[in-house]
């Protein structure tokens, strides 16, 4: 696929950032894992997971392009598939050489990802090789051991000696008959060969059954066991049962060989060597002896090849013998296997192979100790550090002027932190599952051996069974004792991590809850702070104004926070100057209407729970409700009929409509229609309310409510259109369910009746301006109240109430309509806050006119196909989803089968994009239970997969599919023309 060459470059971004987004996430849940990994290499659930987010990943970097980082995916995802089908072997030391080269990865990923275009150099190289080096030597590895064995195991010398070397030759014989019949067994067929081969090692083992080599004895004993369980139950074997019974052979006549040369010469052997090898997995002070002991042999060899692997060999033992590095199992078996070569080259291994191998270890012990190195190294910057800051604590300074914009910083941040400390909740109950899955396991793994106690007591015990059998249900119970006490372990290790993240989660909400009100504490300030500054304000505009005004303020110590004090200032200076211009009379008009010639203004605030109410009140005239009337219609605000059908609050709140003034003149102070305008915009733009209460003659309040704090906000979430919003909670009344038989259309107008009263109803897709959803037989409605307007607002889905961090749009998105804020929820997802100020002075023309023409509609809309895309990987769908959406189809996302199934439950689909390689139920799986379900049968079916198509294509035929696409091959274009001509085919 040409991505990067894709001449759309805000498309190239947009994808590119959605794909970081995606791969991180995966990377990091890699990194866990292989972490996790080093602690049990054999687990097989981690494994699994690792493979699977291996190849999402694997795929992802596929489609954007990046063919050559894909490399190293591509082979990691190799090693643990070998790894699943139990044809490779983990330990400490590769899985640390897979961390390394997914660091490597993901450094290369990450810069690609800046430039925009795919950088590799001969780092990126080398790790790629030494993964392929890593999956080919341990894949040969078995084959390795196995033609070593059986050569060793066919070596005669031909010299007589005395013990079991004097039958050297008739054992080697019956040994590789053993092999020819074990080769000529079918596997899952009865074979009359299992007899023979049995008998063969009967014959073998009486050569043993009185000798002091117990390893070969308890061997064949083994095999023996098992051919006799065999022949009395299937009498066939299966492909593994056959390689391991080949291998235990192999063992055992490998075993006698050695033994054999040992006593031919009696002097020091590279097979001595090769046991002493097994010490350094304890201790390297063996190294400088056996380095020793091997240049002794190597003086009596001629072999170039041999000589060079010796060379290598002892590089190594003087780096162990240098570094005090104590080896691994899987190092100690390579150099083990090494030495064994050299004093029995087979001409079946490759001596490159053997050198690989070694060269390999050397780099491995090399890297491990840098690491080491530079751990140490750290810690002795850490200790430098403690020391500095111990050497510093006299000068503290204890007080610090701090700068408001970093506080609003700090703010910000704790904000994620709140939603962190959301997120280690939801992780603690991921493993409170854990934990219970583990323990029903181990329930049934206990019940499994207490069956077989059971059965070794009253059948093994009593002698009711033959002696073969018992072997072989002893090691049966054995291994379910061993899994069990695996099990037990696990779950008291995630018993005691339950026990310590929930303590660790109790500290940080305390410490966070405590943060959290330290810090809107800093920024809370007395509401004296705005309210001092007006009674020299209020005095100079009375005085301009020839008016005598008894100012007076309470409830100065009232508390707000410092962005709230700030930005309440205008509306209030507004709200002042109309009470003292407007509202108090002239000394003249007071005595005249008997009141006293000085007028009174009180400016009071008080704390109602998280709410802080300011009450502006004066004993003015009032405002004149009939004058209100008559300018509304004198100035084409509204019509007549539109007054008379509105309550008397709902009329005195006119005065807050843009332009609109009851002033008879435009003066310095007020009269243009701009104070209350600007009071009602900025006190919305807090969450907050404001109302007029007046008597005309007799005064006025304006009261208004905002919150405490800006910091946090309570919304409701609502999904509309597939997408999140959130909207205060302070202008919802409640939500109701409505059949559409109960919404009226009149006049075109869409209405409901709520607690006695018609309230509009509009559709908040259509006031977003957003592909309307299909509507449903019972509709979910908002009753809003806000400005003095009751609407009813539907939306597709109810997500429920959440504290919420409200951000404000960062540049250059200052101002975008029908939204305030923006916010990020607890699963991380990014929401927009409704600017429910907007929403309420919207034209709802437009959407009466949706209304009316949405059964016209209706015929169009459903003349646009409808596609569902199942992919586990975000890049992939989305990358799908913008193609199809710019073409103009409707489109629904959703990220396994699970999902996809209950959509389809839900809403009709004329296509279906799917992946392969999905949790729970592969695509496989999915496709198989739509083809085989008579609602879905026919529903046409594209696979998108980054598996190879012949291979996919085998199971896929039966299946019925449209077409399949390779994400290595992807193309926009090829989608496009796939899907028109698919829907064209199938739906005329």
């Amino acid at each position: 696929m040409d991505f990067l060459g894709n001449d759309n470059n805000k498309n190239n971004k947009e994808m590119l950032a959605i794909f970081q987004g995606e791969s991180e996430e995966i990377l990091e849940r890699l990194f866990n894992n292989l972490f996790s990994l080093e602690d049990t290499p054999a687990n097989k659930d981690l494994i699994g997971s690792i493979y699977r987010d291996l190849h999402s990943l694997k795929g992802a970097v596929r489609m954007v392009g990046f063919n050559n980082i894909q490399g190293i995916f591509h082979k990691m995802e190799d090693i643990f598939d070998a790894v699943n089908n139990d044809q490779f072997v983990l330990d400490k030391d590769i899985i640390n050489l897979m961390s390394r080269s997914l660091e490597t990865a993901s450094r290369y990923l990450q810069e690609s990802i800046k430039n925009g275009r795919e950088i590799i150099d001969e780092e990126f190289t080398a790790t790629l090789s030494n993964l392929e080096y890593i999956l080919d030597i341990e894949m040969n590895e078995q084959t390795f051991r196995q033609n070593e064995t059986i050569a060793e195991a066919g070596m005669v010398s031909g010299k007589e000696s005395s013990g079991l070397s004097q039958y050297q030759e008739e054992i080697n014989s019956s040994f590789n008959a053993c092999f020819e019949i074990i080769d000529s067994i079918v596997p899952e067929e009865e074979s009359q060969d299992i007899v023979i081969l049995k008998e063969e090692v009967e014959k073998i083992y009486e050569f043993f059954k009185n000798s002091n080599l117990y390893e070969v004895k308890t061997s064949l004993e083994n095999i023996l066991a098992k051919l006799d369980f065999v022949m009395n139950a299937t009498n066939t074997f299966t492909i593994s049962e056959i390689l391991e019974l080949r291998n235990e052979l192999s063992s055992a006549a490998a075993k006698f060989t050695t033994s054999c040369i040992e006593t031919e010469e009696g002097g020091l052997t590279f097979f001595d060597i090769a046991e002493k090898i097994s010490m350094l997995q304890g201790s390297s002070i063996y190294a400088k002896e056996i380095k020793d002991d091997i240049a002794q042999l190597k003086e009596g060899v001629d072999d170039q090849n041999i000589i060079e692997i010796i060379n290598v060999i002892n590089d190594i033992l003087d780096f162990i013998s240098e570094n005090s590095v104590q080896l691994e199992e899987q190092m100690m078996m390579t150099l083990k296997g090494a030495v064994e070569y050299c004093a029995s080259p087979n001409e079946n291994i490759d001596n490159d192979l053997i050198l690989q191998q070694l060269e390999i270890m050397k780099q491995l012990l090399e890297l491990n100790y840098k690491k080491d190195t530079g751990v140490s190294e750290i810690k002795s910057l850490s200790t430098q550090t403690s020391s500095a800051n111990k050497s510093n604590a006299s000068t503290e300074i204890k007080t610090l002027h701090v700068n408001a914009q970093k506080l609003d910083l700090l703010v910000n941040q704790l904000g994620e932190l709140i939603i962190t400390k959301i997120k280690t909740e939801k992780n603690l109950e991921k493993i409170d599952s854990i934990k219970n899955a583990n323990e029903a396991c181990q329930k049934d793994l206990l019940k499994t051996s207490n069956y077989l106690r059971y059965y070794n007591r009253k059948y093994l015990q009593s002698g009711n069974t033959d002696q073969y059998t018992g072997v072989f249900v002893k090691q049966v119970f054995s291994l379910l004792l061993d899994i069990t006490q695996n099990v037990s372990r696990t779950i008291y290790d995630l018993n005691s991590l339950n026990r310590a993240s929930k303590e660790d989660d109790m500290k940080m909400r305390l410490i966070i809850d405590e943060m959290e009100s330290m810090v809107k504490n800093i920024r809370v300030l007395p509401i004296s702070t705005v309210f001092n500054s007006f009674s020299r304000m209020v005095r100079d505009i009375a005085n301009e104004k020839g008016k005598d005004i008894d100012f007076e303020i309470e409830g100065k110590d009232t508390c707000a926070d410092k962005k709230i004090i700030e930005e309440i200032k205008t509306p209030l200076i507004h709200i002042l100057r109309n009470a003292i211009d407007h509202g108090i009379e002239s000394k003249e008009e007071r005595i005249a209407n008997g009141k006293s010639p000085v007028g009174k203004i009180l400016l009071s605030a008080k704390q109602d729970d998280n709410k802080v109410i300011i009450d502006v009140v004066d004993d003015g005239q009032g405002f004149n409700l009939e004058k209100i009337k008559d300018r509304a219609v004198s100035r084409g605000f509204l019509t007549q009929d539109d007054i008379d059908s509105m309550t008397d609050e709902a009329i005195m709140n006119i005065i807050f409509w843009p332009g609109f003034t009851t002033g008879d003149s435009i003066t310095s102070i007020s009269g243009r229609g701009i104070g209350l305008d600007v009071v009602k915009t900025k006190i919305s733009q807090l969450n907050g309310k404001v109302k007029v209460i007046s008597e005309f003659g007799k005064g006025s309040c304006v009261h208004i409510e905002i919150p405490v704090t800006l910091t946090t906000l309570r919304v409701f979430l609502v999904q509309i259109s597939g997408q999140t919003f959130a909207i205060p909670i302070q202008v919802i009344t409640t939500f109701i369910l409505k059949n559409q038989n109960e919404i009226k259309t009149n006049n075109g107008i869409r209405s409901i009746l709520f607690n006695g009263n018609i309230i509009p109803l509009y559709y908040l897709s259509d006031i977003l301006e957003l592909a309307p959803a299909p509507r449903n037989e019972k509709e979910t409605i908002l009753i809003i109240e806000a400005d003095d307007k009751t609407i009813g607002l539907v939306v597709d889905k109810l997500l429920g109430d959440q504290d919420i961090l409200q951000k404000k749009l960062s540049p250059p998105l200052y101002k975008v309509k029908n939204i305030s804020g923006i916010t990020n929820l607890a699963s991380g997802e990014l929401c927009l806050i409704l600017n429910m100020q907007d929403i309420m002075h919207y034209d709802f023309n437009k959407a009466m006119i949706s209304a009316n023409n949405q059964e016209l509609l209706t015929s169009d809309v459903l003349s646009y196909k409808r596609i569902l895309i199942v992919d586990d990987s975000v890049t992939t769908r989305t990358m799908v989803k913008n193609i199809l959406l710019n073409i103009g189809y409707m489109v629904d996302t959703v990220l396994d089968a699970d999902e996809a199934l209950v959509k389809l439950k839900l809403t009709h689909y004329d296509l279906i994009i799917t992946d392969l390689t999905m949790p729970k139920i592969d695509g496989y799986e999915f496709i198989e239970r739509l083809r085989n379900d008579e609602m879905y049968a026919d529903i046409p079916i594209i696979v998108i997969s980054s598996l190879p198509e012949n291979q996919a294509r085998k199971r896929l035929n039966k299946l019925s599919i449209a077409h399949y696409i390779s994400k290595d091959n992807f193309d926009q274009a090829d989608l496009a023309m796939q899907v028109k001509e698919i829907l064209t085919k199938f739906h005329h």
